[in-house]
């Protein structure tokens, strides 16, 4: 450096260059002593909360946000990353008034308003928080970044599809409402704009739901563009034929559907096995598997060492079975999907699950089971994804399974719908058994 160090300018530079290289602690020490001779900076402030923020001492990055605005109240980033350490402190909300702050400031930054969303939700205000997704999508359609795309778009379908108290024919009715007399939700302005003049991307959106399985979410946008252009063949076909597979769903799952109440004691481990994994933040993205190191490993091989599913079941407290009639069920299941943890030259087997199919229409999954110690880190979710992608790539649509009162919340969060509309399904379970 040409500046001795003896200012609070060089301080500040010395603390940059450190902090781009990673060498945390020696530049929180720099901007601290650039503080100390400019204590009036709000620039110094600002970059020490980053870096407090990088760390996950959100305490310190929060202290540190505020004194920056105070001394510059103009900058935006200072109130979006103090709202990011509120959420984490789950100070729900003070970081919704300090990200409307960021988004009056500037407007045109959409993961303002997707955090906002975050902040809404957790406070169990899904409409405004499914207003707030849907503004930063509208604002993320002029940008060319897809993988946040999937992120925002990935919560607002969660959100459309699991938190709505009404019907889907209630939710229906009332975002045409919305999208009809948009005169009279001036929140729904931009929202309403965004679909009259790039209908194209609002279908994109819905279509990205239908294919993660959002139906309910899926349906809402396609009756919105339906109600602006009640002309387009193409999208009430659209609409129509995704209505009716939701009815043939309903339909599949009454027929399917297993009488737990009755089967209560057999079915009690099925359900430990997997509620664990409820507590998982649903909106995690990607997966939660370790691609970094390679720890964690998926396979459909049904050629593996049964002695380990075996050992997997006892540690959830399954009743292990017999390897001969094991490998039939495997070798007669469609897809088998096992979930390994991979340590040095080590191999445990740590998840399962399998699906049997007539191998056009329908899948039913069986045997989803996460290791106890393996449990609550978004492994779960993992699986299951993981397996529905692989069913969805076999153009199976419609998928099923049995779960108990304890991970009913779990597969609410994948998507999953639980007795639609009241209907229960039955199926026979043998006496002998």
């Amino acid at each position: 450096m040409a500046t001795p160090v003896n200012s609070a300018e060089a301080y500040a530079n010395l603390g940059r260059l450190q902090s781009q290289q990673e060498q945390w602690q020696a530049a929180i020490a720099n901007y601290r002593h650039a503080i100390e001779f400019n204590p009036n900076c709000s620039w110094y402030y600002h970059h020490l909360a980053d870096i407090f923020l990088k760390q996950e001492q959100w305490q310190e990055a929060m202290i540190n946000y505020r004194q920056a605005i105070e001394l510059n109240p103009n900058f935006s980033w200072s109130y979006h990353n103090l709202g990011n350490a509120l959420l984490k402190l789950k100070s729900w909300e003070e970081a919704i008034q300090v990200y409307r702050q960021a988004i009056q400031l500037n407007p045109e930054f959409y993961w303002s308003y997707c955090n906002l969303g975050d902040g809404l939700v957790q406070q169990k205000k899904w409409e405004l928080a499914i207003i707030e997704y849907w503004k930063s999508l509208v604002i993320l359609h002029q940008t060319t970044q897809a993988q946040d795309f999937v992120i925002i778009a990935t919560k607002l379908g969660e959100t459309l599809d699991s938190y709505l108290p009404e019907t889907i024919d209630q939710a229906i009715a009332y975002y045409q409402q919305v999208t009809q007399n948009h005169q009279q939700y001036p929140e729904y302005k931009i929202i309403i704009n965004f679909i009259r003049n790039y209908q194209d991307k609002w279908v994109k959106i819905a279509d990205f739901f239908l294919y993660k399985h959002w139906i309910k979410a899926a349906l809402i946008l396609y009756s919105m563009v339906v109600k602006v252009n009640p002309d387009d063949q193409e999208i009430i076909k659209k609409f129509k034929s995704v209505y009716q597979k939701k009815a043939d769903l309903e339909k599949m799952i009454n027929l399917q559907h297993q009488q737990i109440q009755q089967n209560s004691e057999k079915w009690s481990k099925y359900d430990d096995a997997i509620a664990a994994e409820q507590t998982v933040n649903h909106y995690d993205y990607p997966v939660a598997v370790n691609q970094k190191n390679r720890q964690y490993l998926f396979s459909t091989d049904i050629n593996f060492d049964l002695d380990q599913l075996d050992q997997l079941f006892e540690a959830v407290g399954w009743m292990t079975r017999s390897h001969e009639q094991m490998k039939i069920a495997l070798e007669h299941s469609f897809l088998v999907v096992t979930l390994w943890f991979i340590k040095d030259t080590n191999k445990q087997l740590i998840g399962f699950t399998r699906a049997v199919s007539d191998q056009v229409y329908n899948a039913t999954l069986w045997d989803v089971v996460i290791h106890p110690d393996f449990q609550s880190q978004g492994l779960g979710k993992a699986l299951i994804q993981y397996t529905l992608e692989k069913l969805r790539q076999q153009n199976i649509e419609n998928i099923t399974l049995f779960a108990g009162s304890k991970a009913v919340n779990f597969y609410h969060h994948l998507g999953f719908i639980t007795d639609p509309n009241g209907i229960k399904g039955m199926f026979w379970v043998s006496p002998c058994i």
